[in-house]
């Protein structure tokens, strides 16, 4: 008996010493997949990303994530239809971080230069970086923006071409 107990002992202790991977959980708009880093990290997004009058407009259900899907899905509508870019077939992934410094470290990953954003676009990722307590409205319509941009046009424009198109649409998304 007591060979058994040393070994579920090590076992136990090695187990527990191991590190457990980090999971992060994920929801599906009709545009795009959106990963978040946990359930706080979803509710700040969404609190912060107040859409005032427009919610009306919004279809959402019973939960934190249909909600976020439905503004995520009427943003995406709305910023196609400010560019006049229409895009049935567009795909992309959103990454929500608990902080500014999550997306910071991400784009010091991508790109290893340090920054002070809130949010980016990484074309070559196909993905939007955001933090959660910074979405504001006009923020995420411009990063969305820059993703409408990218995947309308066969060969990328400039990037202060893309940045004009980020900031009209980031200014006209509440007409």
């Amino acid at each position: 008996m007591k060979p058994f107990l040393s070994i579920s002992a090590f076992v136990f202790i090695f187990l527990s010493a191991w590190p457990l991977p980090v999971h992060a959980d994920e929801l599906q708009t009709r545009f795009a997949a959106v990963e978040y880093d946990n359930r706080d990290a979803l509710k700040d997004f969404n609190y912060a990303l107040y859409v005032g009058r427009l919610k009306n407009r919004i279809k959402t259900g019973d939960t934190i994530e249909d909600e976020v899907a439905g503004k995520m899905d009427f943003i995406v509508n709305r910023v196609m239809r400010i560019l006049e870019m229409y895009l049935h077939d567009l795909n992309f992934k959103i990454v929500i971080r608990g902080s500014k410094s999550g997306v910071q470290a991400d784009f010091k990953r991508l790109y290893n230069r340090d920054v002070k954003y809130i949010a980016f676009y990484s074309p070559s990722e196909n993905t939007v970086f955001f933090s959660a307590k910074n979405a504001k409205l006009t923020v995420v319509a411009h990063e969305i923006g820059h993703v409408v941009a990218e995947h309308y046009f066969d060969i990328s424009p400039p990037p202060r071409i893309h940045e004009v198109m980020a900031q009209y649409a980031e200014k006209h998304i509440t007409d």
